[in-house]
Parts: C-alpha cells; structure tokens; sequence
C-alpha cells in the first residue's frame, strides 16, 4: 500500500495538520481545493486509523495523525534537502537555465534577462522553449524546465506567481501620421488595422471586447499570427495595431496617444513545486524581479 503514498500526499497531510483546514491548505499549496480533499481520501483509504476528525472549526488531527506528520516531516526535510544542497555561484556556474516562454516573453522580457544574467553570471546559458499550453506543468514536473513565463489566461494557476501587468496600447510605424490623425479611442474607425490571431500568445479577444464595449468599428485588412511579423507588415502597410506595451516598446512602434491602461493583463512566472528553494532557480526569479517593466 505504501507506493500508493508519495511526498505531494506527505506535504498536505502536514499542512492540513497545521491548519486544519482544507481551504487554507489549497490556498497555501497553491492547489484546488478538490485537489485537498483527493489527497485526504487517499490517505484515509491507506491507513489504518482515522486521521481527521470534522468540526464546525474545521478538521481537528487524531493523536495518529500528530504521530505520522512527525514521521512525515522528517522524509519531506530530506527531501528538500536534496534541492538546497546544492549551491549557485554566479561567478563560477556554467549552469543551462531552460526556460519556458510565449512569444511576448520571447519579444519583451527574455533578450533583457539574458543581458542582465551575463552581466551577473557570466557562463551562464540561456535556452529558450515555446510555451505549450498542453504541455508546460509537465515539462517543469518532470525536470526538463525551470521556469515558464506567460499570461496568467494559460499558466496552469497551481504554479504562476505575478510577474508584472501589462496593459494594450494602439500603435503605429516609427513616422507614419497616423499618431497625428488619431486623437480618440473612435478615431481608430477610420483608419486599416492588423489583427493577430487569437490563442496562447496574443488575448486578442480581450481587445474586440473592449472595443465592443465602446461601440468601436474597425476595418481589419490582415490578421497576423504573431507579433514577430508586425513590423515587416506595417514597414510597407500604414496601418494601427493593438498590442501590449511592452511589445510595442520591444518593436520600436509608434504609440498613439489613448488611454488603453483598463485592458490589462497579468504576466506570471511559474515553476513546479518541487523547485522551492533551489538556489539557482531562486537566484534567475530574483534577477527576473529586477528587470524593469516597458510600459
């Protein structure tokens, strides 16, 4: 029965002893709350003796569930430890850092991470890998990435953690009049958009609702599947866009003049659980909070 028994069901029975409730502990874990509760059921179908009694309070812990957290602790600090045991040294590491990246973080965060990380750690290495909406908490579970970096709308929510906000903005090409003709959020009605596709790298829906929202007609003469291609198009194409800030600061685009800041988004860094405390994991999301935000 004991292989039915693994360290993530060890780390809930801890926090459920400690809390004593579900709620709290789903919310500490970062897990659903249906996740809890699974993982109790396990436990209780594993093991001989009651383990939680139910009050209006909560869950008060048996004497037999105090006895196995002690046990258990013990085998979750080992465990840890394999992962803290293990120092960084920026000076000296020659350390591979695989990170996962959707096209903006691509665009707009990952070429002033790898400056910084040299500046800091100068045989580091950075390899970058597409986001996979499929595929991403797995890719990190099982080791083969160390962090992934994207919108908050398609980061599996049990590992993102808020990196920054962004917001959209309407742009132009760097010398097209377009800036001086446009003067409201209406005004853009009269003027050739691009569209992007909407999926993983682009929330293009939050836009048409927003323009929805205001009664804002636009005539959209391409839809593009990615930001990579935007300037290209627009070099031949005097058109506007809506994209994020931080993209249109990353292409060098014109930013028309309207308030934009309400549609907004959030930016998240996740990793896997099993990664807490790693140094060299600590140490590349400390040098990711010291970037500055484009916008």
């Amino acid at each position: 029965m004991t292989e039915k028994i693994d360290i993530r069901h060890m780390r809930v029975l801890l926090h459920l002893v400690r809390e004593k409730n579900v709620s709290r502990v789903a919310e500490r874990l970062e897990i659903s709350q249906q996740a809890v509760s699974n993982y109790l059921k396990r436990m209780r179908e594993v093991f001989p003796n009651e383990l939680f009694l139910r009050q209006s309070a909560g869950l008060q812990p048996t004497d037999y569930a105090y006895d196995l957290a002690a046990k258990f602790e013990k085998i979750v600090e080992e465990v840890d430890s394999i992962f803290n045991s293990f120092p960084f040294d920026p000076a000296t590491s020659e350390y591979v850092f695989r990170v996962i990246a959707n096209e903006y973080a691509q665009l707009s965060i990952i070429p002033s991470l790898s400056l910084l990380m040299r500046k800091r750690a100068p045989g580091v290495k950075l390899e970058v890998i597409d986001f996979n909406p499929d595929q991403h908490a797995k890719t990190l579970a099982q080791g083969e990435a160390d962090l992934v970096i994207g919108f908050s709308d398609y980061v599996d929510p049990g590992i993102r953690n808020t990196l920054r906000r962004d917001c959209y903005c309407c742009v132009a090409r760097q010398g097209s009049p377009l800036h001086q003709q446009i003067r409201t959020l209406g005004d853009v009605s009269s003027h050739p958009h691009v569209d992007f596709a909407s999926g993983v790298g682009n929330l293009g829906s939050r836009v048409d609702d927003f323009l929805s929202a205001r009664e804002v007609s636009r005539t959209v003469i391409a839809t593009l599947p990615c930001y990579t291609s935007l300037q290209a198009f627009m070099h031949v194409n005097d058109t506007v866009a809506f994209v994020p800030s931080a993209i249109a600061a990353a292409g060098r685009f014109q930013v028309i003049d309207i308030d934009m800041s309400s549609l907004d988004f959030n930016v998240v860094v996740g990793w896997h659980r099993r990664a807490s405390g790693n140094a060299s994991r600590d140490w590349l999301t400390q040098v990711m909070k010291e970037l500055p935000a484009s916008h």
